[in-house]
Protein backbone atom coordinates (compact mmCIF):
# COMPACT_ATOMS: atom_id res chain seq x y z
CA UNK A 1 0.00 0.00 0.00
CA UNK A 2 2.84 2.16 1.02
CA UNK A 3 4.61 1.49 -2.18
CA UNK A 4 1.60 2.55 -3.92
CA UNK A 5 0.92 5.40 -2.57
CA UNK A 6 4.55 6.96 -2.93
CA UNK A 7 3.81 5.35 -6.99
CA UNK A 8 0.46 7.93 -6.87
CA UNK A 9 2.64 10.98 -5.29
CA UNK A 10 5.59 10.50 -7.35
CA UNK A 11 3.29 10.66 -10.27
CA UNK A 12 1.37 13.84 -9.48
CA UNK A 13 3.97 15.40 -8.80
CA UNK A 14 5.08 15.34 -12.29
CA UNK A 15 2.21 15.83 -13.71
CA UNK A 16 2.44 19.48 -12.04
CA UNK A 17 5.91 20.30 -12.71
CA UNK A 18 4.81 19.41 -16.50
CA UNK A 19 1.17 21.19 -16.37
CA UNK A 20 2.03 24.83 -18.55
CA UNK A 21 2.38 27.87 -17.02
CA UNK A 22 -0.10 30.60 -17.13
CA UNK A 23 -0.17 33.01 -20.01
CA UNK A 24 0.88 35.80 -18.04
CA UNK A 25 3.64 33.81 -16.38
CA UNK A 26 4.72 32.44 -20.09
CA UNK A 27 4.15 35.60 -21.54
CA UNK A 28 6.38 37.77 -19.42
CA UNK A 29 8.99 35.76 -19.17
CA UNK A 30 9.32 35.08 -23.26
CA UNK A 31 7.81 37.94 -24.98
CA UNK A 32 11.55 39.67 -25.05
CA UNK A 33 12.08 39.98 -28.58
CA UNK A 34 11.56 42.23 -31.57
CA UNK A 35 8.45 41.77 -33.69
CA UNK A 36 7.89 42.89 -37.34
CA UNK A 37 4.22 44.30 -37.29
CA UNK A 38 4.81 46.06 -41.29
CA UNK A 39 1.26 45.98 -43.12
CA UNK A 40 1.74 47.46 -46.70
CA UNK A 41 3.60 50.40 -47.34
CA UNK A 42 4.11 50.51 -43.45
CA UNK A 43 7.09 49.80 -41.95
CA UNK A 44 6.93 49.04 -38.12
CA UNK A 45 9.17 47.62 -35.48
CA UNK A 46 8.33 46.46 -32.19
CA UNK A 47 11.08 45.59 -29.20
CA UNK A 48 9.78 44.49 -25.99
CA UNK A 49 12.58 43.93 -23.23
CA UNK A 50 12.35 41.08 -20.63
CA UNK A 51 12.54 44.50 -18.00
CA UNK A 52 9.19 45.78 -19.07
CA UNK A 53 10.40 48.50 -21.30
CA UNK A 54 9.65 48.55 -25.33
CA UNK A 55 10.64 50.66 -28.33
CA UNK A 56 7.63 51.31 -31.38
CA UNK A 57 8.89 52.71 -34.30
CA UNK A 58 6.14 53.21 -37.53
CA UNK A 59 6.49 54.97 -40.73
CA UNK A 60 3.86 56.31 -42.90
CA UNK A 61 4.04 58.90 -45.73
CA UNK A 62 5.67 61.87 -43.84
CA UNK A 63 5.10 60.63 -40.69
CA UNK A 64 7.42 58.93 -38.22
CA UNK A 65 6.13 57.40 -35.17
CA UNK A 66 7.97 56.61 -32.32
CA UNK A 67 6.92 55.51 -28.54
CA UNK A 68 8.49 53.75 -26.11
CA UNK A 69 7.91 53.35 -22.09
CA UNK A 70 7.00 50.10 -20.15
CA UNK A 71 4.27 47.04 -21.05
CA UNK A 72 2.29 45.41 -18.80
CA UNK A 73 0.40 41.99 -19.89
CA UNK A 74 -3.61 41.76 -18.99
CA UNK A 75 -5.60 38.61 -19.66
CA UNK A 76 -3.34 37.88 -23.47
CA UNK A 77 -3.56 41.62 -24.22
CA UNK A 78 -0.38 43.53 -24.24
CA UNK A 79 -1.17 47.01 -22.97
CA UNK A 80 1.73 49.66 -23.88
CA UNK A 81 2.05 52.36 -21.52
CA UNK A 82 4.24 55.13 -23.59
CA UNK A 83 6.43 57.64 -21.20
CA UNK A 84 4.03 60.47 -19.92
CA UNK A 85 6.03 63.29 -21.86
CA UNK A 86 4.90 61.59 -25.03
CA UNK A 87 1.46 62.03 -24.63
CA UNK A 88 1.94 65.96 -23.68
CA UNK A 89 1.36 68.60 -26.46
CA UNK A 90 4.03 70.45 -25.27
CA UNK A 91 7.59 69.73 -23.79
CA UNK A 92 8.97 72.92 -21.51
CA UNK A 93 12.75 74.27 -21.32
CA UNK A 94 13.75 77.27 -19.44
CA UNK A 95 17.04 78.78 -18.96
CA UNK A 96 18.82 82.32 -17.15
CA UNK A 97 19.51 85.10 -19.21
CA UNK A 98 20.98 87.97 -18.47
CA UNK A 99 19.46 89.97 -20.99
CA UNK A 100 16.33 90.11 -20.08
CA UNK A 101 16.67 91.58 -16.25
CA UNK A 102 13.84 92.09 -14.51
CA UNK A 103 11.19 90.51 -17.05
CA UNK A 104 10.44 86.71 -18.64
CA UNK A 105 10.03 85.82 -21.86
CA UNK A 106 8.58 82.73 -23.54
CA UNK A 107 8.60 81.34 -27.10
CA UNK A 108 6.29 78.57 -28.71
CA UNK A 109 4.22 77.63 -31.30
CA UNK A 110 0.43 78.21 -31.48
CA UNK A 111 -1.72 75.24 -31.44
CA UNK A 112 -2.46 73.42 -34.73
CA UNK A 113 -6.77 74.14 -34.44
CA UNK A 114 -7.26 77.72 -34.41
CA UNK A 115 -9.79 77.42 -31.59
CA UNK A 116 -7.23 76.70 -29.35
CA UNK A 117 -4.83 78.94 -27.54
CA UNK A 118 -1.92 78.20 -24.59
CA UNK A 119 -2.27 80.06 -21.52
CA UNK A 120 0.86 80.43 -18.49
CA UNK A 121 0.16 81.11 -14.94
CA UNK A 122 3.30 82.59 -13.78
CA UNK A 123 3.17 81.97 -9.95
CA UNK A 124 -0.53 83.84 -9.45
CA UNK A 125 -0.68 85.59 -12.43
CA UNK A 126 -2.51 84.23 -15.92
CA UNK A 127 -0.72 85.28 -19.77
CA UNK A 128 -1.48 84.49 -23.09
CA UNK A 129 -0.85 85.60 -26.39
CA UNK A 130 -4.17 87.96 -26.87
CA UNK A 131 -3.86 88.45 -31.11
CA UNK A 132 -5.30 84.78 -32.86
CA UNK A 133 -2.22 82.65 -34.29
CA UNK A 134 -2.61 80.75 -37.03
CA UNK A 135 -1.41 77.19 -37.11
CA UNK A 136 1.89 76.36 -35.56
CA UNK A 137 3.20 80.60 -35.60
CA UNK A 138 5.94 81.31 -33.93
CA UNK A 139 4.48 82.95 -30.50
CA UNK A 140 6.99 85.42 -28.27
CA UNK A 141 5.72 86.74 -25.29
CA UNK A 142 7.77 88.97 -22.72
CA UNK A 143 6.48 90.69 -19.10
CA UNK A 144 7.84 93.00 -16.53
CA UNK A 145 8.25 90.25 -14.32
CA UNK A 146 11.32 89.96 -11.89
CA UNK A 147 11.41 86.44 -10.94
CA UNK A 148 8.53 82.80 -10.96
CA UNK A 149 8.76 80.12 -8.58
CA UNK A 150 6.04 77.85 -10.22
CA UNK A 151 4.53 77.88 -13.60
CA UNK A 152 1.07 76.43 -14.95
CA UNK A 153 0.63 75.61 -18.88
CA UNK A 154 -3.17 75.60 -19.88
CA UNK A 155 -1.61 73.54 -22.82
CA UNK A 156 -4.84 73.43 -24.86
CA UNK A 157 -7.55 75.61 -23.71
CA UNK A 158 -10.63 75.49 -26.41
CA UNK A 159 -12.41 78.58 -27.03
CA UNK A 160 -16.45 77.98 -27.10
CA UNK A 161 -18.33 78.96 -29.60
CA UNK A 162 -17.41 82.75 -30.47
CA UNK A 163 -17.68 83.84 -26.59
CA UNK A 164 -14.05 85.16 -25.10
CA UNK A 165 -14.51 81.98 -22.93
CA UNK A 166 -11.58 79.00 -22.92
CA UNK A 167 -12.45 75.31 -21.54
CA UNK A 168 -9.40 73.62 -20.40
CA UNK A 169 -8.43 70.49 -22.11
CA UNK A 170 -5.35 69.82 -20.27
CA UNK A 171 -3.43 71.63 -17.83
CA UNK A 172 0.31 70.94 -16.39
CA UNK A 173 2.27 72.59 -14.01
CA UNK A 174 5.93 72.69 -12.69
CA UNK A 175 8.79 74.38 -10.36
CA UNK A 176 10.91 76.44 -12.20
CA UNK A 177 14.79 76.72 -10.67
CA UNK A 178 15.94 80.14 -9.08
CA UNK A 179 16.76 82.56 -11.76
CA UNK A 180 15.32 80.95 -14.39
CA UNK A 181 13.55 83.86 -17.22
CA UNK A 182 13.65 82.63 -20.34
CA UNK A 183 11.09 79.73 -21.36
CA UNK A 184 10.75 77.76 -24.85
CA UNK A 185 8.29 75.30 -25.95
CA UNK A 186 8.69 72.13 -28.56
CA UNK A 187 5.52 70.80 -29.97
CA UNK A 188 5.29 66.98 -29.25
CA UNK A 189 4.21 66.29 -32.59
CA UNK A 190 2.17 63.11 -33.52
CA UNK A 191 0.84 63.05 -29.35
CA UNK A 192 -2.86 62.66 -30.17
CA UNK A 193 -1.59 59.16 -32.27
CA UNK A 194 0.44 58.17 -29.26
CA UNK A 195 -2.63 58.41 -27.38
CA UNK A 196 -4.63 56.31 -29.38
CA UNK A 197 -1.84 53.89 -30.16
CA UNK A 198 -1.83 53.60 -25.59
CA UNK A 199 -5.74 52.72 -25.98
CA UNK A 200 -5.52 49.66 -28.72
CA UNK A 201 -3.71 46.38 -26.78
CA UNK A 202 -2.53 43.58 -28.99
CA UNK A 203 -3.29 39.91 -28.78
CA UNK A 204 -1.09 37.32 -27.58
CA UNK A 205 -0.77 33.95 -28.76
CA UNK A 206 1.69 31.93 -27.29
CA UNK A 207 5.17 33.32 -27.96
CA UNK A 208 3.49 35.48 -30.70
CA UNK A 209 2.25 39.01 -30.91
CA UNK A 210 -1.56 39.38 -33.45
CA UNK A 211 -1.39 42.66 -35.44
CA UNK A 212 -4.05 43.42 -38.49
CA UNK A 213 -4.94 39.77 -37.99
CA UNK A 214 -2.07 38.53 -38.61
CA UNK A 215 0.57 36.58 -36.63
CA UNK A 216 3.50 38.41 -35.72
CA UNK A 217 6.40 35.64 -34.73
CA UNK A 218 9.23 36.90 -32.18
CA UNK A 219 12.56 37.02 -32.98
CA UNK A 220 15.64 37.26 -31.20
CA UNK A 221 17.02 40.12 -29.39
CA UNK A 222 20.46 41.48 -29.94
CA UNK A 223 22.12 42.96 -26.84
CA UNK A 224 23.50 45.47 -28.57
CA UNK A 225 19.63 46.50 -29.50
CA UNK A 226 19.02 45.86 -26.13
CA UNK A 227 21.19 48.10 -24.65
CA UNK A 228 20.95 50.90 -27.05
CA UNK A 229 16.98 51.06 -26.15
CA UNK A 230 17.74 51.12 -22.51
CA UNK A 231 20.27 53.67 -23.14
CA UNK A 232 18.01 55.55 -25.09
CA UNK A 233 15.24 55.77 -22.73
CA UNK A 234 17.14 56.07 -19.67
CA UNK A 235 18.62 59.55 -21.29
CA UNK A 236 15.15 61.16 -21.96
CA UNK A 237 14.41 59.42 -25.32
CA UNK A 238 13.11 62.16 -28.00
CA UNK A 239 12.96 64.60 -25.14
CA UNK A 240 16.47 65.13 -23.22
CA UNK A 241 16.93 66.37 -19.63
CA UNK A 242 18.51 70.01 -22.32
CA UNK A 243 17.93 71.15 -25.95
CA UNK A 244 19.78 73.60 -27.72
CA UNK A 245 18.00 76.90 -29.09
CA UNK A 246 19.41 80.10 -30.81
CA UNK A 247 22.54 78.68 -29.44
CA UNK A 248 21.91 78.67 -25.78
CA UNK A 249 21.40 75.27 -24.17
CA UNK A 250 17.68 75.45 -22.03
CA UNK A 251 16.98 72.33 -18.83
CA UNK A 252 13.66 70.41 -19.00
CA UNK A 253 11.27 71.45 -16.80
CA UNK A 254 8.94 68.37 -15.40
CA UNK A 255 5.56 69.18 -16.16
CA UNK A 256 3.09 67.34 -13.80
CA UNK A 257 -0.53 67.38 -15.31
CA UNK A 258 -3.47 68.71 -13.54
CA UNK A 259 -7.00 67.93 -12.37
CA UNK A 260 -8.49 70.92 -12.65
CA UNK A 261 -9.85 72.12 -15.26
CA UNK A 262 -10.61 75.99 -15.45
CA UNK A 263 -12.72 78.20 -17.19
CA UNK A 264 -10.35 81.32 -18.15
CA UNK A 265 -11.92 84.44 -19.82
CA UNK A 266 -9.94 86.27 -21.60
CA UNK A 267 -11.17 90.27 -21.21
CA UNK A 268 -11.17 92.71 -23.88
CA UNK A 269 -8.04 94.80 -22.06
CA UNK A 270 -6.09 91.40 -22.22
CA UNK A 271 -6.42 90.58 -18.41
CA UNK A 272 -7.50 87.21 -17.49
CA UNK A 273 -9.83 85.78 -14.78
CA UNK A 274 -10.02 82.45 -13.66
CA UNK A 275 -13.25 80.45 -12.86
Amino acid sequence: MKYILAIYFLSLSIMVAQQPQTNSENNSKTLEGFYDLSEMEMPTKLYLLDNNLFHYYAIFGSVDLEIYGSYAIENNELHLQPTKELLQPYILFARHNNQLKDSISINYFSPEHYREKIFFKLDEKWVTNPENKGSLEEVLLKYNIGTVQNITVNLTASQIRETPVFNTVEMYSGEVSEGYNDFIMHYNRYYNMRKRMAKTPLLIDGNSIISGGEKRIQEPLHESDKEAIINYISKGGMFSDTTISRDNEFYKIVLKKEDAKPLLHLLKNGKITEE
